[in-house]
C-alpha cells in the first residue's frame, strides 16, 4: 500500500513538473511573440516616419528647384558664368547670392540646410550658407553632383560628406536655349531629419555613419563635423552634432552589454530596420535602427537611431510576471490537492460512500452495490430480497433524550443490522432513521422472514444508552427480485410501499410487498 502511494506521488510530481515547464514555456513564448511584434511595429514606425519626412523634403526641394528655374534673372546670371573670367564669376556669384538671399533665409526657417550651385566641371560655384567658400572640386567627394553633371538627370539620397551629412536633392540646370549650365542642390541635414521624426518620448537620437565613407580627421578638421566611435557597433561612427543624449551618464555604461551589442550586430547584418529592448532603472527602452541608402544605392551606409521609452513592454513584462505567479499558484494548489487525494484516498472514499455516523454504506454506495447484486442474480438466476427499515419512536427519543442519544441509537441499530446478516449481504443507512438491507441468494420467503424477525426482535429489546433504557420499534417493508420486479427503481419503490403499509398496520411489524398487499 505504501509503495503504491509512493509511486503515485512520484508520477504525480513528475507530471506536474512537466506541466509547469510546458505551461511556462508557452507563456514565455506568447510573451516573446508579443514583444517581438511590438519591436517590429516600432522599427516600422521609425521607417514610416523617415519615409514621410523624406517625401516631404523631396516635395519641398522640387518646389524650390521649380521656383528657381522660373527665375529669369537667376537663369540669365548663370548663363553668363561659363564664358566669364574669375573676377567676373565673383561678381556674378555676388549678384546671385543677393538675388536669392531673402528667399534663402525664409527657406532655412522652413528647415532647409543649404542651397548649393555647382558648375558642369563639378566645382562649387555658390554655397548660400557659406558664400565665401567656393571653387573647390567636388569630383571626389560628391557622387551626386558628378552623376547629375554627367547624366543631366536628378539625383537624390543620403550623403555623408562635405560640410554636412544629410539628404541631398541635386537637379540639372538648363539655360533658355537648353544649354547645360550645371546643377543645384537642396539639402536637409541629418539633424533636421531627426528633428522631424522625434518626439518627447525619445530619450536619445543620433545618426550612425559607416566608417567606410568617413575619414574622421578630414571631416573634423576641415568642416568641423565631429565623428566619434560608438559603443553600439565598431563599424560605424556617431555624428556628434545629431546626438540628443540622455542626461544620466550612467545609462550608456549600464546598457552597454555584450548581449545587446550582439543583437545590434545581428540586426545590422540583416540590412533592414530593427529594434531591440533594454531595461534601465526598471524602465524599458526600445532602441530602433533604420538603415539609410546613399545616392550610389549602397545600403546600410548610415542608420537613424532612436531610444524610446516604452510603457507597453513594461506592462507586458508585468503581465508575464502576474501570469507566471497565477500559473504557479494554480498548478501548486492542484499539485497539493492531488497529493492530498493520494494520501487520503481511503478517507475520501469513506466520506463519499459511507455514512460517517454508523460507518454503513450511504445511499450512493447502496445504489451501486444493489445494482451489482441484481446483475449477479440475473446471471446466476438467484433471488434477492430488499428490506426498507424505518425506526418507530425515534423522534420521541430525540426529543426526550437529545440528539446525541439519538445518534448513539442509530449506531446501535446499525450494529444490530450488521450482526443479523451474512458477510455477502448489504446493510446501509439511507437517511435519518431509515435503513436498508439486501439479502443475496435467497431461496425461500421463510428465509427472508427469519432475518426480518431476528432484526425486529433485536430492535424491540431494551437498549441501554448512557444509563437510560430506550424502547423503539421498526417497520420493515420487503420486495423480492425477480418475484416483484427485475428493475432497481421498482424494487425500491415496492419495498418503500410495503414499509408504509407496515406502519399503517400498527407499526413495529413486517410487510412483504404483494399486489394483494397481504400482511405477514
Amino acid at each position: 500500500m505504501l509503495d503504491t502511494k509512493v509511486s503515485k506521488i512520484v508520477v504525480t510530481s513528475v507530471l506536474f513538473f512537466f506541466l509547469m515547464i510546458v505551461s511556462n514555456f508557452v507563456v514565455n513564448y506568447l510573451h516573446q511573440s508579443k514583444t517581438e511584434y511590438y519591436l517590429k511595429v516600432q522599427s516600422d514606425l521609425l521607417s514610416a516616419k523617415y519615409q514621410t519626412s523624406y517625401k516631404y523634403f523631396k516635395i519641398m526641394s522640387h518646389d524650390i528647384y521649380a521656383m528657381y528655374m522660373q527665375n529669369e534673372k537667376l537663369i540669365s546670371l548663370l548663363e553668363r558664368v561659363e564664358a566669364s573670367s574669375s573676377s567676373e564669376k565673383a561678381l556674378i556669384r555676388e549678384k546671385v547670392y543677393k538675388l536669392l538671399l531673402r528667399n534663402y533665409k525664409r527657406l532655412t526657417n522652413m528647415g532647409i540646410s543649404q542651397v548649393h550651385f555647382h558648375l558642369p566641371d563639378n566645382t562649387s560655384f555658390l554655397r548660400m550658407y557659406a558664400p565665401n567658400s567656393y571653387g573647390d572640386d567636388l569630383s571626389l567627394t560628391r557622387y551626386s553632383v558628378v552623376k547629375v553633371n554627367k547624366t543631366k538627370k536628378p539625383q537624390e539620397g543620403f550623403e555623408a560628406c562635405g560640410f554636412m551629412t544629410g539628404v541631398r536633392f541635386v537637379y540639372p540646370i538648363f539655360g533658355n536655349d537648353k544649354h547645360y549650365l550645371g546643377s543645384m542642390e537642396v539639402s536637409f541635414s541629418t539633424k533636421q531629419m531627426l528633428k522631424s521624426i522625434t518626439d518627447d518620448y525619445i530619450y536619445d537620437s543620433h545618426i550612425l555613419v559607416s566608417k567606410k565613407i568617413v575619414k574622421n580627421t578630414i571631416i573634423e578638421k576641415e568642416f568641423g563635423i565631429t565623428y566619434k566611435d560608438t559603443w553600439e557597433t565598431p563599424l560605424y561612427y556617431i555624428e556628434e552634432s545629431t546626438h540628443k543624449q540622455i542626461k544620466d551618464k550612467n545609462f550608456y555604461n549600464k546598457i552597454n552589454t555584450e548581449k545587446l551589442r550582439k543583437h545590434i550586430a545581428d540586426g545590422i547584418a540583416k540590412h533592414t530596420s530593427f529594434s531591440v529592448k533594454v531595461v534601465y532603472n526598471y524602465k524599458h527602452i526600445v532602441l530602433s535602427f533604420h538603415p539609410l541608402e546613399d545616392v550610389r544605392g549602397e545600403k546600410n551606409i548610415a542608420y537613424i537611431v532612436t531610444y524610446t521609452l516604452s510603457n507597453y513592454i513594461s506592462n507586458l513584462d508585468m503581465e508575464l510576471r502576474y501570469i507566471q505567479m497565477l500559473l504557479f499558484a494554480v498548478l501548486g494548489m492542484m499539485y497539493l490537492f492531488s497529493l492530498y487525494v493520494i494520501l487520503n484516498r481511503e478517507k475520501l472514499k469513506e466520506l463519499a460512500l459511507f455514512d460517517p455516523l454508523t460507518k454503513l454504506p450511504n445511499r450512493t454506495l447502496f445504489m451501486i452495490e444493489f445494482q451489482n447484486e441484481l446483475n449477479r442474480a440475473f446471471r446466476h438466476k438467484n433471488r434477492v430480497a430488499l428490506f426498507f427499515i424505518d425506526l418507530d419512536g425515534f423522534k420521541q427519543v430525540n426529543d426526550t433524550y437529545g440528539h446525541h442519544i439519538g445518534d448513539e441509537l442509530l449506531k446501535h441499530v446499525g450494529e444490530i443490522l450488521v450482526a443479523s446478516i451474512r458477510k455477502n449481504d448489504i446493510a446501509a443507512r439511507l437517511s435519518g432513521d431509515e435503513f436498508t438491507i439486501v439479502l443475496s441468494e435467497v431461496e425461500t420467503l421463510d428465509q427472508v422472514m427469519q432475518v426480518a424477525n431476528k432484526i425486529l426482535n433485536k430492535i424491540n429489546e431494551d437498549i441501554i444508552l448512557e444509563h437510560k433504557i430506550i424502547h423503539v420499534g421498526a417497520s420493515i417493508g420487503i420486495s423480492v427480485y425477480p418475484d416483484d420486479s427485475t428493475t432497481l427503481p421498482d424494487l425500491i419503490k415496492y419495498a418503500d410501499n410495503a414499509m408504509y403499509d407496515a406502519k399503517q398496520n400498527g407499526k413495529n411489524n413486517i410487510c412483504i410487498y404483494k399486489k394483494e398487499k397481504n400482511n405477514v
